[in-house]
């Protein structure tokens, strides 16, 4: 329908699906100082790129497009105009939805999701392989992994539904090479992306007109998709650690006395390891089950601690820094320190919180204070062993508040809250956001599997969310926190 506007040379070329400006107000068009020639402004909320991408701003980004006309028998055509579409909020949100895509972390463990805005249209299967054999959206690049070899496309130029079956034709030169455990894999990336699509139910995989099958290998364990955590949690209690569930407490066993009275603890999935910090949050301590201990003193101030699945302890600085312990520092006559964990773009900021995923690819960051507060998540790189190396770019989270903290509540949706403004809300990472109702006084959040699992500390008591409204926990445990 658009390009019955365009001239036909500029309708043969023109790509809508190039760009996606998403504005807010109207759009404001500008005679330009030639005939035929205007200016088109635009208040631009969200940018989607090719690939779906999207990039939320909180203050609007302002776009001028240039714009030329020419008549075409006797009518006025557009004869140029950049590639792309522009949309209100309430077509954006008619026209398009947001798809997962499916990486894995590098044991293949963990499905990591990434997540992409679409036309709702039959072609979205296409879309949708298309995009995920193009790879990780840049802030996840070096932190996740991918079934599929490197080179490999489509065989033919889209992905054809039989019935509910999508059929995916793929073509590569090391695609000969995979084994019967990567075909598994890939089977289960292309079946986990398109989970989502209600007109698929089934696929078919052929390598250069090959049929090939999943669901042979008896041993094969695909990984898990938005893994969960631990309904007990760790509290503090009469100057000690203690277990946290249903309102009742009982002393965690098996730790060798903290050196400092703890504040603010962590601990792993399997809840034998615990971290904490002192009182001015310039002290770290670790306590392991099996006697591992670990203490230190800083000349800054730390973030409440975050332990990922493969044991590693991480917090941030005022100064910046990302820090991780390894869990080797906790044996017997250990000399490890925390590593610094490269972050070019922290340079000069300040950490309010840190928090690793679940599947432990990712960091959710809190940069800055008041009106410079930002959310970020960032892929975690780490070597063949495992150990961090790095934070990559950033992918900015769309929160319009003024967040001092934030928690993974599922592997695409954080809580952020603003403990100076009392609010807080839950933020898709494809930018869609819930506001919860507000409560005073938030000193501090945790937050488990969902919004049927998040507390609110104040300096009156514990509270838990039911439904939309707060709801008092009797309970004198403090610095609640779930695993991660």
């Amino acid at each position: 329908m658009a390009r019955d506007y365009l001239t036909p040379e500029l309708a043969s070329t023109w790509s809508p699906e190039e760009h996606t400006w998403v504005y807010r107000d109207e759009a404001s068009i500008q005679p330009g100082d030639a005939e035929g020639a205007a200016t088109l402004d635009l208040s631009v909320g969200t940018a989607i790129d090719d690939r779906g991408i999207a990039t939320s701003f909180q203050v609007p980004d302002q776009q001028s497009m240039q714009v030329e006309f020419e008549q075409v028998e006797g009518q006025w055509r557009i004869s140029s105009i950049p590639d792309g579409t522009m949309l209100t909020r309430t077509e954006f949100e008619q026209l398009f939805q947001s798809y997962s895509l499916y990486f894995y972390d590098p044991t293949f463990s963990y499905a990591v999701p990434d997540v992409r805005w679409f036309a709702n249209r039959p072609a979205v299967v296409t879309s949708l392989i298309g995009t995920l054999l193009r790879g990780p959206a840049p802030y996840l690049e070096g932190a996740v992994t991918t079934a599929v070899p490197e080179g490999t496309g489509l065989q033919r130029s889209s992905v054809p539904l039989s019935g509910q079956t999508a059929e995916i034709s793929l073509s590569g030169p090391q695609l000969a090479d995979v084994n019967q455990t990567g075909i598994e894999r890939m089977y289960t990336q292309f079946q986990q992306t398109l989970q989502s699509v209600s007109a698929v139910s089934d696929i078919t995989v052929t390598i250069e007109d090959r049929r090939v099958e999943g669901g042979r290998l008896n041993e094969y364990t695909p990984p898990v998709i938005d893994p969960t955590v631990p309904s007990q949690q760790v509290g503090v209690l009469d100057g000690g650690l203690v277990s946290y569930l249903d309102g009742r407490s009982s002393p965690v066993q098996g730790l060798r006395d903290p050196a400092f009275p703890p504040t603010l603890p962590a601990m792993n999935a399997d809840r034998d390891t615990f971290a904490y910090l002192d009182e001015e949050r310039r002290a770290l301590g670790v306590r392991s089950t099996s006697g591992g201990e670990y203490d230190a003193e800083f000349d800054v101030e730390l973030t409440a601690p975050s332990l990922d699945r493969t044991g590693w302890v991480w917090t941030g600085t005022s100064a910046g820094e990302v820090l991780a312990l390894s869990p080797d520092a906790l044996g017997e006559g250990s000399q490890e320190e925390p590593r610094r964990v490269d972050a070019a773009w922290l340079e000069g900021q300040t950490i309010q919180s840190l928090r690793v995923a679940r599947d432990g690819t990712r960091a959710l960051v809190v940069t800055g204070e008041g009106d410079s507060a930002r959310v970020w998540v960032a892929g975690v790189e780490r070597d063949a062993d495992g150990t961090p190396l790095r934070l990559g770019e950033p992918l900015r989270v769309g929160t319009d508040i003024q967040a001092t903290e934030a928690h993974w509540i599922s592997d695409s949706s954080v809580l952020a809250a603003d403990t100076q403004g009392d609010s807080t809300q839950i933020v898709s990472l494809s930018g869609e956001v819930t506001g919860l109702n507000g409560l005073s006084g938030i000193e501090h959040l945790s937050a488990g599997d969902g919004r049927e699992s998040i507390f609110a500390q104040t300096d009156t008591g514990t509270f838990k969310l039911e439904g939309t409204s707060w709801t008092r926990v009797t309970t004198d445990v403090r610095d609640l926190a779930f695993a991660g």
